[in-house]
């Protein structure tokens, strides 16, 4: 056994001139070449020596051997020890410095004196120690010519069990190794040369009489690390051929792919030794399409494929290892086309390819190339050049194809595949990602041609597509043959139900997808001499032209010729009407188809479509189609349902146009129309006809209208605009009070014609240049101002006014009224009346003949305040004048901002002024009573209660003041809104008020103080003299008196936030005290205390004087000061600070009559 430590020198084993000294001889005689003649004898001599004993041990090797085969033939003997050392010393001198072990070995004589060397479990090893080659078993049949010479030299090789590795590095180069992991046995530039390396072996002598090399059992590990993969090819054979220099490789392997179908491949390969040039030959069955794809870029458009390919392959390579023209032959088998795994495969039968690849011009000529699949089936040949090749793999490939017997039906569309004669196209594929790029195409079928382009590729989730397509002309039944019925049904079904005939030219279509999502599609195209169906209700569009256009989920058909023939009137013009799908994906009652159409043609012919089932507009309204004559230009929108059964309630329309020369006799019995043009519209709901025109003669502004729904006919209406003034209202028997209405104006009427039934007839009106008065309210409207007036009145013999509404000037009110059979006004009841910002309830006014009518008003409020009563206008000083009896019962009559009577009932009347009796509760809380009179150009009144208390809460002057009874006189003040009155309050108690306590505590009146938080303190006697504003109350003067003490009081009190600016005078003991107050003011005694409160009533500031106390009554007045007023209010006069009420009203008086 050789040492395996000894160095790797790679070197070509020395050809041996003889089994037993012919390396010696070449070794030493590589070294005597430089040696003198003088030692060239005793060389010779040795030689000769040499070679006497190698051939007397040949000799005797031989005839050892000879009677060792007559004894041991077809018998296997074991080689001794010594022998088997001898064989490995021998084996590694051709090794090129490898090593060799192994098991046994045989020596096996076949009868036909043929020995066969066989070793067993061989290993081959680097110097390094490391393995190169095992083979499991090495047999080898020896030639007997070389044997009888005395060398050893195999004619037969047979191995077993060999594993190789192959590998391709990302340059191209091959190098292949023959142990899992040990350094490459032999390197190549590429796999030619490989081969050739191992064809110049057999150049070697030892391998000189070798014919034939067999091994089997070979498992071959194919790594190609341009693309990372690998492949395990198992079960191979291999066997080399010699025959003289003519050598011959042929190889088979089963391919471990893990699929279902089990795949072969067999190679043959044909050289001469020494030459590189060669022919080979590949035949594969059931492989994947993926693995041949991955082994050339010729082969690169297959990996767009899922599917087994069986086939062959012819090539050579020549001299300078370049490789010629290849031909392949390939058949696929059932799969898929799919270039990566997110994309929704295309389904494939079969395909079947033959081309040849020129490596030079990296061109593909296909000579056939078919495909049977349920969505393209055809034949193609042509031409495609590898335009991109990165790492050894495809990228790009650009050709041509023409097809032949094309049929397609992709995603089975398509019930029967289309059929085309012949397709051209020029393409563009990439790889990496996918992409297929059509850059034209003309499709041909029959006398058509189309052109197409656009890509395929391969999106994130899915496929993506975007083709486009243009023909000059088509047929319609080529359309519809075209037209898959699994597309988007509501626009297919439109035109193959609806295009009944025409030429159509000028095709221009579009389709994109998205990651499987529905599909968008673009069409355009025109047509000639069309007969087009745009309803099913409706005669067929003839002699049409147009354009059809579908974009996305929309679809347009529009007619720019033809005509519909009516079945009354003759022929409509249609030129322009257009159908709309504005969304095809919806389906059942969402779906919606849109009529856009454009008529113009006699009226009759018109009227005549429109009263066509289901619509029959004129017949639901009781009316003839001959309901007039002229001529029609109408512009109509119909919206329906596109499903079965539709109802006529399902659909949506209208219409608009002009009739010019218009004449109706019909629409108003016994008064015929007439104009030069009318405006027409309508919808599901109504006809409308407005213009100018004459109404029996009478120049007019109006306007038909008449409304549509199933069953019974509704009312028709007559919209016109006509003069409002006394003698319109006189012809129309309207009973308004007269002179109520001066002056003339316009208004706008409305005439409804219900069937078989009296005309009603609705007055609207902006009162412009009408005068109006209500002198019983005080109220007048100029003839110069506008307003609203409206009214509804049914013309029969005794006219009722319904819906009345007026309002201008303020006044609005509403209601109805109602005529007497003799003429005049019964009743006026107004449900709503406002007038101003003072009054707002209901009124109702009663006819008296020729007098006033009488008024009542119920619910609603009055504001006093704001009211423009004027006695001296309406004669309230007088007697004179008419009477308007008035009679009340509201929620509310305000009287100032702070007081007011709610539940309030009066009785009034006018003659000499407003004036009546009335009662209420005020502010809600305490009942009150009084009168009311004209006086001063506002109105005076007089309250009466029997709770005073409860008055001062209501009114909030005093929060804690109960029982006594109550008086009150108010006059209108010289300002407007505001009151000078009087007060009188008899026997009111008086408990825990705030001023009062913090005053008797501020005097330290320990007793009052206990009365006050107790029963409270008795007043017998309250006056005082006051004027009220809208926010201020001004006390001039006033006191309150009772057994335990007296107190007078005058100053200012804030209504809104409740402050107070107060002085006055405290008498203690006011039933001994008063003995003095015939020298002082009322409430004050002959001794009392001067103080002042100040601030929120709640809380008062209180100040008292105590001097104050010890001065007589009248003496008092020089401590008083000025008395407290109103911000902004001037101080009352001198004169004026004391006078009563009575006595100011006298004052005002003589002051105005001394103006």
């Amino acid at each position: 056994m050789s040492d395996k430590g000894k160095p790797y020198i790679v070197a070509a084993p020395p050809e041996p001139a003889s089994e037993a000294g012919g390396n010696r001889v070449q070794e030493t005689g590589a070294g005597a070449s430089d040696m003198g003649q003088n030692t060239a004898q005793p060389r010779r001599n040795r030689w000769r020596r040499r070679l006497w004993k190698s051939t007397v041990w040949t000799l005797a090797l031989l005839a050892g051997l000879t009677v060792a085969a007559w004894v041991l033939l077809d018998k296997r003997l074991d080689a001794p020890e010594w022998l088997r050392s001898e064989a490995e010393r021998r084996i590694e001198r051709h090794l090129g410095g490898l090593q060799i072990e192994f098991g046994e070995i045989e020596l096996v004589v076949r009868r036909g004196w043929r020995p066969r060397l066989s070793l067993r479990d061989v290993t081959l090893f680097y110097p390094d120690g490391s393995p190169a080659v095992h083979l499991e078993d090495a047999q080898a049949a020896l030639a007997m010519r070389p044997l009888l010479r005395g060398q050893l030299r195999p004619k037969l090789i047979s191995l077993s069990g060999l594993f190789a590795t192959l590998e391709t590095g990302s340059d191209g180069a091959v190098a292949l190794s023959f142990s899992d992991g040990a350094a490459p046995l032999r390197q190549a530039r590429n796999l030619p040369q490989l081969i050739e390396a191992w064809d110049r072996q057999l150049e070697l002598p030892i391998l000189s009489a070798v014919t034939q090399v067999e091994t089997q059992a070979v498992t071959l590990n194919y790594i190609d690390r341009r693309i990372d993969r690998a492949w395990t090819l198992d079960g191979g054979a291999v066997l080399l051929s010699r025959k003289g220099d003519r050598v011959s490789i042929d190889a088979g392997f089963s391919v471990l792919s893990g699929r279902e179908y089990a795949s072969t491949v067999e190679a043959n390969y044909q050289s001469d030794i020494g030459d590189t040039a060669a022919e080979f030959a590949v035949v594969v069955d059931q492989v994947p399409s993926s693995d041949i794809a991955s082994q050339s870029p010729a082969f690169g458009w297959l990996d767009v494929l899922r599917a087994p390919i069986s086939g062959a392959l012819r090539g050579a390579v020549d001299s300078e290892g370049a490789l010629r023209p290849l031909n392949a032959s390939l058949q696929v088998g059932r799969g898929v086309i799919q270039p990566n795994d997110q994309l929704k495969p295309i389904p494939l039968q079969s395909a079947e390819s033959y081309f040849t690849f020129d490596p030079a011009r990296q061109e593909l000529a296909f000579s056939r190339l078919s495909v049977e699949s349920g969505w393209i089936s055809g034949q193609m040949e042509g031409r495609a050049e590898l335009v991109g090749v990165r790492d050894g793999r495809l990228t790009q490939l650009v050709g041509q194809l023409s097809f032949s017997d094309l049929k397609l039906n992709p995603l089975r569309l398509y019930p029967e595949p289309l059929a085309f004669s012949g397709v051209q196209a020029d393409f563009l594929m990439e790889l990496q990602p996918f992409r297929l790029r059509l850059g034209e195409a003309l499709v041909q079928q029959g006398e058509t041609d189309v052109l197409l382009r656009g890509d395929v590729r391969a999106g994130e989730t899915g496929w993506h597509y975007d083709l486009q397509g243009a023909a000059d002309r088509l047929d319609v039944a080529v359309v519809k043959e075209m037209w898959p019925p699994s597309a988007p049904p509501k626009p297919r079904a439109w035109f193959t139900e609806n295009v009944l005939a025409g030429d159509i030219h000028d095709v221009q279509f579009a389709l994109r997808g998205r990651d499987g999502q529905k599909p968008f599609v673009a069409l355009d195209l025109g047509f000639l001499n069309g007969e087009v169906r745009f309803n099913k209700f409706y005669p067929p569009l003839t002699q049409a032209a147009g354009q059809l256009s579908i974009y996305g989920r929309r679809l347009v058909v529009t007619a720019t010729e033809g005509g519909v023939d009516a079945d009354l009137g003759g022929r409509m013009d249609v030129a322009g009407t257009s159908f709309i799908i504005p969304d095809t994906s919806l389906k059942g009652d969402n779906s919606l188809g849109i009529l856009r159409a454009e008529l113009a043609g006699p009226a009759l012919a018109a009227l005549s479509l429109l009263d066509r089932e289901p619509l029959s507009i004129l017949s639901k309204v009781n009316l003839p189609v001959a309901l007039g004559t002229g001529e029609v230009d109408l512009s109509a929108t119909a919206a329906m349902p596109l499903k079965k059964g539709v109802n006529v309630a399902e659909i949506d329309y209208h219409y608009a146009g002009q009739i010019k020369q218009a004449r109706s006799e019909v629409l108003v019995p016994g008064y015929p129309i007439e104009s030069e043009a009318l405006q027409i519209s309508g919808d599901n709901h109504h006809v409308t006809v407005a213009g100018p025109g004459l109404f029996a003669g009478v120049p007019i502004e109006a306007r038909w209208r008449q409304g549509i729904r199933p069953g019974n006919a509704p009312d028709g209406t007559i919209e016109a605009e006509i003069e409002l003034s006394p003698r319109t209202l006189a012809a129309l028997n309207i009973g308004l009070p007269e002179g109520m209405v001066r002056g003339q104006g316009q208004a706008q009427v409305e005439v409804v014609l219900p069937p078989g039934e009296p005309v009603a007839l609705s007055v609207q009106s902006d009162l412009r240049g009408i005068g109006l008065s209500l002198p019983e309210v005080g109220w007048r409207k100029a003839e110069n101002s506008s307003g609203t007036l409206s009214f509804e009145t049914v013309l029969r013999d005794t006219p009722s006014i319904e819906s009345f509404t007026l309002e201008a000037n303020g006044l609005r009110a509403a209601g109805r009224i109602t005529v007497k059979p003799d003429g005049g006004l019964d009743q006026a009841q107004f449900s709503a009346v406002s007038l101003g910002n003072w009054l707002s309830g209901a009124v109702t006014l009663r006819g008296r003949g020729d007098a006033t009518p009488a008024l009542s008003m119920t619910g609603g409020w009055i504001d006093l305040e704001r009211a423009p009563f004027d006695s001296r206008a309406e004669g309230g000083s007088g007697g004179g004048g008419s009477n308007t009896p008035i009679s009340l019962a509201i929620d509310r009559l305000q009287v100032t901002k702070e007081l007011a009577l709610t539940r309030f009932q009066g009785r009034f009347d006018t003659l000499g002024g407003f004036n009546g009796a009335f009662s209420g509760n005020l502010n809600t809380l305490t009942p009150v009573e009084g009168v009311v009179v004209p006086q001063s150009g506002g109105l005076a009144m007089r309250l009466r209660s029997a709770d005073a208390g409860g008055v001062f809460r209501a009114a909030q002057v005093m929060q804690n003041g109960y029982g006594g009874s109550f008086e009150m006189t108010m006059l209108p003040a010289s300002d407007p809104g505001e009151y000078v009155g009087q007060l009188r309050v008899k026997n009111i108690r008086v408990k825990r008020t705030p001023a009062i306590a913090a005053l008797i505590n501020a005097l330290s009146l320990v007793g009052l103080f206990d009365e006050l938080s107790g029963q409270g303190i008795l007043f017998t006697a309250m006056e005082a003299d006051f004027r009220l504003g809208s926010r201020y109350l001004t006390l001039v003067k006033s006191s309150a008196v009772g057994p335990s003490m007296g107190i007078s009081l005058d100053g200012v009190y804030d209504l809104s936030t409740s402050q107070m600016n107060m002085r006055g005078v405290l008498s203690p003991i006011y039933l001994v005290n008063a003995i003095g107050s015939v020298l002082t003011r009322k409430g004050e005694g002959l001794f009392g205390f001067s103080f002042t409160l100040k601030g929120k009533a709640e809380d008062p500031v209180v100040s008292v004087n105590p001097l104050s106390g010890i001065a007589p009554g009248f003496l008092r007045e020089i401590f008083r000061g000025e008395a407290p007023r109103a911000p902004g209010a001037a101080p009352l006069p001198e004169d004026e600070q004391n006078q009563t009420a009575e006595e100011l009203r006298e004052e005002r008086e003589r002051r105005r009559e001394a103006r």
